[in-house]
């Protein structure tokens, strides 16, 4: 970790910062060696947007790491590490920024930096708004689908998948509106005939089959209390087995599990789609620890046993071999209580994998 005294990149010249810049920059400097580092962050960041050098950005990111703002943090150490190709600081601030990660994994998110040329695009995460580029935000470890529009460009959409490693950057190059392929003409056809008039469904589950991130799921198991379970989502899961039922949101983290049942691996149900329909059979395993607990209580009446037989077979004579023979049993039986408690899972088989 720097100390505060020297790790601060400090411009002497006064030809690299205008006037204005500058004096922001000398407060921001003052703010950081008083220990008031939000303060500080925004002192340097009105510096850089007066005018736009890598030692303010740098100053930036070292401001919000130490005021303890990770996501505003990784955003400027990313612009700092695009700016800033051939420094010698880059490793240590590539350092920082994997601590960064870190620290936003452990809360079950992670950190998707969005930039684009041209910059200024406006950016949708899953139908929603979510800002400007360039621009930084919080994840999930799933799928999200990312959108990009600017005016004048051709709007852009990309399938990212989040995991929890290490923060993660999309770039994104939006095509000028004259570049896209051009419509093709229209062909003077016959009118056609009316299309005969279909009944909108009333059942909102097959209404809900419609959409386009939505699977039918059919689940084959002899567990009733089986039942599919999204991560973070409904505590009484989405259906229950035996399974047939449209799934919304497909895109999101599942897995199986139940009373008495140990859940299995979590899975995305949209991974495993055929033709929109999802079929999965599942073999459930009880609560492991119950089970291994069970056999090690066998285990230790199995050895208990053997003791004591061997005891009654040897009489006052040596007991060496009874004892080992005993001890042997009970090894062998404990060794089998930890197979049954290791491989005591749910498993789960799709259909055509």
């Amino acid at each position: 970790m720097f100390r505060r005294g020297w790790w601060l990149m400090v411009v002497v010249s006064s030809v690299a910062l205008a006037q204005t810049p500058r004096s922001l920059f000398d407060e921001g400097t003052a703010l950081y060696s008083k220990g008031e580092f939000a303060n500080a962050a925004v002192k340097f960041e009105a510096s850089f947007a007066a005018r736009p050098v890598p030692v303010t950005k740098f100053n930036i990111a070292r401001s919000w790491e130490q005021a303890g703002e990770a996501l505003k943090a990784i955003d400027a150490w990313q612009a700092w590490l695009a700016m800033s190709p051939t420094s010698p600081e880059r490793p240590a601030a590539e350092q920082s920024l994997a601590t960064l990660g870190d620290k936003l994994a452990r809360l079950g998110v992670q950190a998707l930096t969005i930039s684009s040329l041209p910059s200024g695009a406006r950016v949708t995460i899953d139908g929603t708004a979510a800002g400007v580029v360039p621009l930084t935000v919080e994840l999930t470890p799933t799928r999200h689908l990312i959108r990009l529009d600017v005016q004048g460009r051709v709007p852009v959409e990309r399938t990212v998948v989040m995991q929890l490693e290490r923060p993660r950057v999309e770039f994104f190059e939006l095509a000028p509106l004259e570049d896209a392929a051009p419509a093709p003409l229209a062909v003077a056809r016959p009118r056609p005939l009316p299309s005969p008039t279909v009944p909108t469904p009333m059942d909102a589950a097959f209404a809900a089959s419609l959409s386009n991130d939505t699977v039918q799921v059919h689940i084959v198991s002899t567990e009733k209390e089986l039942r599919l379970y999204r991560a973070n989502g409904n505590p009484n899961g989405e259906c229950r087995a035996p399974c047939d039922a449209p799934i919304a949101r497909a895109t999101d983290v599942f897995m199986i599990g139940g009373a008495g049942i140990t859940p299995s691996k979590t899975f995305v149900l949209i991974d495993h789609a055929r033709n929109g329909r999802v079929s999965m059979k599942v073999k459930a395993g009880s609560a492991g620890w119950l089970v291994g607990g069970g056999t090690l209580l066998t285990t230790v009446a199995v050895a208990a046993l053997s003791i004591a037989f061997a005891f009654s077979l040897s009489g006052s004579g040596d007991r060496t071999l009874p004892v080992g023979l005993g001890l042997g049993l009970g090894a062998a039986s404990g060794l089998g209580a930890i197979l049954v408690f290791a491989t005591n899972g749910t498993s789960v088989t799709f259909e055509g994998e």
